[in-house]
């Protein structure tokens, strides 16, 4: 039987991952101590609540003196806790006795491999609209918004600088080797690379030869500390744009923007029902089953460390 081809998994895997014991419920809190900053207008910035949507740090003139033998007032500390609650998600396929035994395929093995594909691309999906979701917007631009992003405003070197002088702002670190994580349709690779901020850095300042980025086909590192990872599961908006333009959410972040969770107890897997082993629910041994069942949960954990950046692309209706 030929290859299935499917989008690139990648959100799952790069957030801070936990699971959650045997007996220890359903749900996991993730905390944080907030920063204690040096001057007054930090220390009220503490107090504010996470996702207030507060652009960074309102920087004062220095550190409180104190008065000599006077220890002062006290301050507060600011603790936030961010739930995360795992819900279990999964599907399955039938399979007859005459299709399992009789099939010029070996179906029950190409539908256990194609299950376990299926799960991967499910708990990448059910991340991804959960991080697609995230509060932190920048539009592309003169859009304001998603129903004013159209034609021509797609992503480029630009907006990336743009997103990461936010995340700076924001003190976020470096998912990798100096670079925030780029997560972006497959569409978005053709604008990309036609775009000339890009590619003139790499003809006129990158490494001759075939070590160039021009000639590698993963297009993978981008100028100015970004890393790529594209897959075709990226979110697009489909016809909410100006005249109808589809809406391509790329995400731009640093590390602990997002958490997974999973249970211990629980892993994610492919379950095989054979035929037969059904009882009484199945009394002719007529029918099996192939599936899968994986418990999930994806949170934002702090929306000041990403960006949603949403453009639309030459691929896309309306670009």
């Amino acid at each position: 039987m030929l290859t299935r081809f499917r989008g690139n998994v990648v959100l799952s895997k790069m957030g801070m991952a936990r699971g959650i014991p045997r007996y220890g419920g359903k749900s996991i809190s993730f905390r944080r101590m907030e920063a204690i900053l040096g001057g007054s207008a930090q220390i009220a910035y503490s107090s504010l609540a996470l996702n207030s949507g507060f652009p960074g740090p309102a920087y004062a003139s220095g550190p409180l003196a104190l008065t000599e033998g006077t220890p002062g007032a006290a301050i507060d500390f600011t603790v936030t806790e961010v739930l995360a609650t795992v819900s279990q998600y999964g599907l399955y396929a039938i399979i007859t006795d005459v299709a399992e035994y009789q099939s010029i395929d070996n179906i029950a093995a190409e539908l256990t491999d194609n299950m376990g594909e299926s799960m991967a691309e499910g708990v990448e999906l059910v991340t991804r609209d959960i991080l697609t979701a995230g509060t932190n917007i920048q539009y592309a631009s003169t859009a304001t918004t998603r129903g004013t992003v159209g034609s021509g405003m797609r992503l480029n070197l630009a907006e990336l600088r743009h997103a990461s002088r936010t995340l700076m702002k924001n003190n976020a670190n470096y998912i990798q080797d100096g670079c925030f994580a780029v997560y972006a349709h497959t569409d978005v690779v053709y604008d990309l690379q036609g775009d000339s901020n890009i590619t003139n850095i790499w003809q006129y300042a990158g490494e001759r030869g075939a070590a160039n980025q021009l000639f590698d086909g993963a297009y993978s590192r981008l100028p100015f500390g970004f890393q790529l990872f594209t897959s075709s599961l990226a979110r697009i908006f489909p016809s909410l744009g100006l005249s109808g333009a589809d809406v391509y959410a790329t995400l731009v972040f640093g590390q602990e923007w997002f958490g997974t969770v999973d249970f211990d107890a629980l892993p994610a897997r492919v379950i095989r029902t054979e035929i037969g082993s059904s009882g009484i629910v199945d009394p002719l041994d007529q029918a099996g089953s192939v599936g899968w069942k994986a418990p999930w949960a994806a949170v934002i954990l702090n929306q000041n460390l990403g960006v949603r950046i949403e453009h639309t692309a030459a691929g896309g209706a309306g670009g």
